[in-house]
């Protein structure tokens, strides 16, 4: 049995260590990895970091492309062709890997699935971390033994899910699966989409087997995060792209994994940059896809969207910007509050620090000023 870690790479110098690291302490042993590095002709120094590794795993191949792509869909596509394992797991190389996690997936699939699935936490730079709304309904709190999207169709609103799954090789093959390529995001809602209405049967467990880096601030933000008009159009266009593979149903939670990656973008202050014009524009796409959502659905998800919904719903643009100004406020406040909040924890730890009574003692002995 070998899992093939397929990692899309592009001037991540600062993470790509931890993030290696991760895998080469996974319990059930290196050697049953086979790491791809698909770099996407990087600037920086990744490729020395990665070269510090290639002694340390058993099975490691680092290939680097021709020409820059901007985007992963193809990175990863390449790192399938180059992969010889039984499984496929795609990692981002800013995140890291619980120690257990392949042990924990592999003793929690069934031999008949094609795909099993763990939960993720999300962590800030400072190290704090959070829980992914995705995960917070006590359906997600459940363990599923070889189910299918028919009989749990909220499955389809797990967001950010293609990095939680270690899917079989040869079912990801049968049924042509690839990431679209030439898309700074969403490219893995149609591979997402592709997994779970093709699968026969697939595994869930919540334990937390993935730990996504938050990059969503002002001088570090993800490619996700760097462009959001473009950003927006993306997930817009990846949605189209899916709903026709899903039922009805499961069609009505997929909108809300849809939905929770606009509404993320909607209520930043980079939306609030965009042209007028493009606001609107952009507005009245989202408007198609929330028009006939099913309300009891939504219900289940959003609170503080409701509002904005029913603005779109009702061509209410400007009410509508206006709303999505006054949750940027509300989002920014928070993180100021955050941050303030973190200034004070390290500043009661210097208080409490020997450093600081020694600084202190000296000052009354009067050795420094």
């Amino acid at each position: 049995m070998k899992i093939s870690v397929i990692l899309p790479v592009y001037n991540v110098e600062e993470y790509i260590e931890e993030c290696l690291y991760s895998l080469l302490n996974q319990s059930i042993g290196e050697d049953k990895l086979e790491i791809i590095l698909v770099d996407d002709c990087s600037t920086d120094s990744t490729p020395l970091v990665i070269n510090k590794f290639k002694d340390k795993f058993t099975n490691l191949i680092y290939y680097r492309l021709d020409e820059n792509q901007g985007a992963p869909g193809k990175v990863r596509n390449v790192g399938v062709d180059l992969s010889t394992g039984e499984y496929l797991h795609f990692v981002d190389p800013d995140d890291v890997l619980d120690e257990f996690t392949y042990e924990t997936l592999l003793n929690s699939k069934n031999e008949e699935d094609d795909f099993v699935m763990g939960k993720m936490i999300s962590f800030n730079e400072d190290g704090t971390q959070f829980e992914h709304e995705t995960f917070k309904a006590l359906k997600m709190k459940k363990t599923y033994k070889s189910t299918n999207l028919n009989a749990t169709p909220f499955f389809a609103q797990v967001k950010t899910s293609v990095v939680l799954k270690l899917i079989r090789k040869s079912f990801y093959i049968e049924n042509n699966i690839h990431f679209v390529e030439n898309m700074k995001n969403g490219e893995d809602k149609l591979v997402d989409t592709l997994l779970y209405t093709k699968a026969k049967s697939f595994s869930y467990v919540p334990y937390v087997i993935y730990k996504y880096r938050n990059r969503n601030s002002a001088e570090n933000k993800s490619l996700t995060h760097q462009d959001v008009k473009n950003s927006l159009i993306n997930d817009i266009n990846a949605y189209y792209t899916s709903e026709k593979y899903f039922d009805e149903e499961p069609l009505q939670f997929f909108k809300i994994n849809v939905l929770r990656s606009l509404f993320w973008k909607l209520f930043d202050v980079e939306f609030k940059d965009l042209l007028y014009e493009e606001q609107i524009e952009i507005l009245k796409e989202i408007g198609k896809i929330t028009e006939d959502a099913n309300e009891n659905i939504l219900n289940m998800y959003f609170v503080n969207e409701l509002p904005i919904i029913r603005f779109l719903n009702d061509k209410e643009y400007d009410l509508a910007l206006n709303y999505a100004d006054l949750l940027n406020e509300r989002r920014l406040y928070f993180y100021k509050g955050k941050d303030i909040q973190r200034r004070y924890y390290e500043y009661n730890q210097f208080m409490k620090s020997k450093s600081f009574k020694v600084y202190s003692l000296l000052k009354v002995m009067k050795i420094i000023k």
